[in-house]
């Protein structure tokens, strides 16, 4: 990876998993207007911002631990008692580190502090780069271009070159390279000035020296690397030994699980880790379905030929589901289909129809669906291999303006009855009454922004008002949503718990 120098000020408030534990207490503060922004919560406290820009820090319950006298406080869950702060010295900003009693760890003499990890700290000045210890002890001084770290391992660019340290300051490669990866299997790809490349491992011993006409170009496992044919442009995948496993023939290969997809001509195909083709190059594009701990889905792939998309089974000569679908995606331990005529269905991992395509989905979620099948609405609920349908009476099925293959994932449906808009849970009950001009859910939160006699606001999944309906405008702007009143400059900005997401 290169490594290129950029810095940035987080301005807008991120709700992290463990801010969730402290929703409560953040919205009160926020609400009653004691501060204008409470974020950050790591290891029991939290930052929060005041009305006049100041920052400071308060525990769980909201004791003021740091008062707000600090431009900037960050509050890292790697750092238990360090905290990133700036203040305004000679009207400039600068950077240091405090602790909890608010004493100075690492002095306010720099430009950007930036904590890399491992104990250590990236420090900047008059655009020069050194990297202390949380003790503020010397490891790298300040006359470096730009240093970031791989575990321990310090990438470090001077003069457009780079060489690696450890975490004790010392240098152990002196290549002064174009570039070095980060390391992967304990390897990693040099590319020298000349443009020639070689392999190193984390000790910086050379695995692998410069082959003339070719270029490393990806570390798959400790003794397999994707090697180019700088002549043919052809790849290949080549052993510590500088035996190839496979010849320089393909124009792309990409490890997945134990098999390799690879590419000529804009085909994909699949082929086994010694070239034995296990799926004809006929593809447009393969893609893995195996996920995370989904092993129902092992050995199963994603097909393309054209708009029409399937799943194969490398190992498998019958497709798992015909190449013959608009789009497939994962629910559960299912595939949810659409076909060409837009009518929805659902598949198990073995390619066993559970849902006929019947339906419309809507809104859909783990184990319930929301659907409409000859006009008429259902609630459909996913068991073991099967289904059951309720028929639901609550007006009109709203379609999400954002879904893919005609259905959105949510627990809660949008309806529309005479003109009017609700929301019904997947429980089958009434949500939010049918009284609002305009409704819509706040990502997948069971949080919904609402629209009452042209005023916005945001009501919750059990109708409670969590924001007062009194905003002429409002826009979603990635992890906060920001209200507005016409003829008012300050705008309300609502963070969104993503913690709730589903």
């Amino acid at each position: 990876m290169r490594i290129i120098a950029f810095f940035i000020l987080l301005l807008l408030p991120f709700i992290s998993k463990g801010q969730s534990k402290f929703e409560a207490l953040r919205k009160k503060l926020v609400e009653n207007k004691t501060y204008e922004y409470v974020y950050n919560f790591e290891n029991n406290y939290a930052a929060f911002r005041t009305f006049n820009n100041k920052m400071g820090l308060i525990d769980s319950i909201g004791n003021v631990i740091i008062k707000p006298t600090y431009q900037y406080i960050d509050n890292k869950k790697d750092l238990k008692n360090l905290f990133e702060a700036v203040i305004i010295v000679n009207k400039k900003y600068k950077r240091g580190f405090i602790d909890l009693q608010n004493k100075v760890k690492i002095p306010f003499d720099y430009d950007d502090v930036f904590y890399l990890g491992n104990g250590l700290i990236r420090v900047s000045k008059n655009n020069k780069t050194g990297v202390v210890d949380t003790e503020n002890k010397t490891i790298l001084p300040l006359k470096y271009d730009y240093i970031m770290n791989d575990n321990g391992i310090l990438f470090v660019q001077v003069n457009n070159t780079i060489d690696l340290f450890d975490a004790n300051g010392k240098q152990f490669t002196n290549f002064k390279a174009a570039d070095i990866d980060y390391f992967k299997s304990k390897r990693s790809i040099v590319t020298l000035i000349d443009k020639n490349t070689l392999i190193i491992d984390d000790q910086g011993n050379i695995i692998l020296n410069s082959i003339k006409n070719h270029q490393f170009e990806r570390i798959f496992e400790s003794d397999s690397y994707l090697i180019k044919n700088t002549i043919s442009k052809k790849k290949g995948v080549i052993n510590s030994f500088g035996q190839y496993k496979i010849e320089c023939k393909y124009d792309d290969i990409s490890p997945s699980n134990s098999i390799y997809i690879v590419q000529n001509n804009e085909k994909d195909g699949l082929i086994t880790k010694n070239d034995s083709v296990l799926k004809p190059l006929i593809y447009d594009y393969i893609s893995s379905a195996f996920y995370k701990d989904s092993i129902q889905f092992q050995n199963q792939y994603f097909a393309r030929k054209g708009d029409l998309q399937g799943v194969i089974n490398p190992f498998l000569e019958k497709e798992i589901i015909p190449v013959s679908y608009k789009h497939i995606e994962q629910l559960s331990k299912y595939y949810i289909t659409a076909n060409l005529e837009n009518k929805n269905g659902m598949f198990s991992s073995k390619g066993e129809i559970i849902i006929p395509e019947d339906y419309d989905f809507y809104n859909v979620s783990k184990s319930k669906i929301f659907a409409v099948k000859s006009s008429k609405k259902y609630l459909l609920t996913i068991g073991d291999n099967n289904y059951s349908e309720t028929e639901v009476f609550a007006g009109e099925f709203v379609k999400h303006k954002f879904n893919f293959g005609g259905f959105s994932k949510s627990n809660y449906q949008i309806f529309k009855n005479e003109n009017k808009i609700g929301v019904i849970s997947n429980k089958n009950t009434i949500a939010i009454p049918s009284e609002f001009d305009f409704i819509t859910e706040i990502y997948s939160t069971g949080e919904f922004i609402v629209q009452k006699n042209k005023k916005y606001g945001i009501i919750s999944g059990n109708n409670q008002i969590l924001l007062e309906l009194k905003y002429d405008s409002y826009k979603i702007i990635k992890e906060v949503v920001k209200f507005g009143i016409k003829n008012q400059k300050t705008p309300k900005f609502y963070p969104v718990d993503f913690s709730k997401e589903k």
